[in-house]
């Protein structure tokens, strides 16, 4: 059985982390409030640098997944640790296989082994992010996605539909890495999701035997490669791929799912309870056994203190952030901008075959001084009014879709903002 090397991030500084969190990604997250509290030293997020940094990072991405010999292995690890959840989950193998394959999207006859899996997988995740339209996301507007995620629920996300995606394909990344707690007990460093239609979810029939084909959105999520979740199984890792040549690009390939839309199915408590505890006990197991090969699983370099991440308690996490940042492109709440293509952007992206464009999406400010009035009041600070989540329904389209009424920032645009992220605390169901 091979070991599963942990979902982490890891080396040197690059131009990720200049338009970022270099270190320090220290995000808290306090049971009962409805965001998140980050902690970060950036340089200086600018527009241009982050849609650079972005452009930089897809291309070299795409380059380990299609040839890197030393991908196939990480990602064997991460396949063959799936399959192993499902398989304790189910006590099948057929099932595990079915629910593996299916959940990703494919259709049988699967792939007779393990590398023949991991190339399909690969191949279609490095075409996938080629394809892609490519975002980056302002810290603020980070902070309001990642607060308004934390508000949907498993039943949010029956709500899904092709019409809420903002383009067929894409990649969003992300200012700086979500440091975040998964559902089988281990930390990683969250920094970039895409997405991709048409796509099907395919799974077994409880009842009756079969399969059932549902159209569905593909998801993937990718680790910060520079990021402060550093275990020593991934530092090994790490320093194996600079010795044969190809060092690990800035995004780092974690896992892949797909989300039907406008899911009928009904999810059973139960069902999910069982697999949270076949993901710790998988997890567990692995942890044990890199411990007793004298691995110190434990280190996170940075300002990250113990509690201080996100909670992924459900293995919700992708589809809730990439919900919520569909649902709040649609809003006045985002505004987009095309950053500036200049000739090294061109050049580069066009060896590399993809599109030097880059979207960036912001928090839109809607204050603005009434005329007449004067100036107003003298603020001295900027600050995010609250917004909260509803379900409105559509009577045109015969379907609720959520909306977030809210937030917006206050104040002079040349003031600093309270508090950072901290006001994003005040978001409420």
């Amino acid at each position: 059985m091979p070991v599963t090397v942990d979902p982490a991030t890891k080396m040197t500084k690059d131009r990720l982390s200049d338009q970022g969190v270099p270190y320090c990604a220290s995000r808290s997250h306090s049971p009962g409030e409805g965001g998140v509290v980050a902690k970060k030293k950036t340089r200086g997020w600018t527009q241009a640098g982050a849609a650079r940094a972005a452009r930089e990072a897809r291309i070299a991405t795409i380059d380990f997944l299609a040839h890197a010999p030393i991908a196939r292995g990480w990602h064997l690890n991460r396949l063959v640790s799936a399959y192993q959840v499902h398989e304790t989950h189910t006590g099948s193998r057929d099932a595990a296989a079915a629910l593996l394959f299916g959940g990703m999207g494919y259709r049988p006859p699967y792939p007779r082994t393990w590398a023949e899996t991991v190339e399909m997988v690969l191949t279609d995740e490095a075409r996938h992010l080629t394809e892609a339209d490519l975002y980056v996301l302002s810290p603020q507007m980070c902070d309001v996605v990642v607060a308004a995620a934390e508000s949907l629920t498993i039943e949010d996300l029956r709500l899904v539909d092709p019409d809420d995606l903002p383009s067929p394909t894409g990649l969003v990344v992300l200012p700086h890495p979500l440091v975040t707690t998964a559902v089988g007990g281990e930390l990683s460093d969250l920094r970039a999701f895409a997405w991709r239609t048409p796509a099907a979810h395919i799974l077994p029939v409880r009842h009756g035997g079969g399969l059932q084909e549902d159209p569905a959105v593909r998801m993937s999520s990718f680790h910060d490669t520079h990021g402060p979740v550093r275990p020593d199984s991934f530092l090994e890792f790490a320093a194996l791929a600079r010795a044969r040549g190809t060092p690990l690009p800035p995004l780092l390939l974690d896992a892949g799912r797909c989300l039907p839309f406008r899911s009928g199915r009904e999810s059973s408590p139960e069902a999910l309870d069982r697999f949270v505890a076949a993901a710790r006990q998988t997890v567990a197991r692995h942890r044990q056994l890199r411990q007793a090969q004298g691995f110190d699983e434990d280190r996170v370099v940075g300002e990250y203190t113990p509690g201080g991440a996100l909670v992924d308690a459900d293995d919700s996490l992708m589809p809730r952030f990439l919900y919520a940042f569909w649902r709040l492109c649609e809003q006045r709440i985002a505004e987009m901008d095309v950053a500036e293509v200049n000739h090294s952007a061109q050049v580069l992206a066009d060896r590399a075959g993809v599109s030097p464009q880059v979207r960036v999406v912001r928090l839109r400010r809607i204050d603005q001084p009434r005329a007449g009035h004067g100036q107003g009041r003298d603020w001295q600070h900027r600050w995010v009014v609250r917004m909260h989540r509803v379900r409105q329904w559509y009577p045109s389209e015969q379907r609720h879709k959520v909306i977030y009424r809210g937030p917006y920032l206050k104040g002079p645009d040349d003031k600093p903002l309270i508090g950072g992220t901290t006001t994003v605390r005040s978001l409420v169901r």
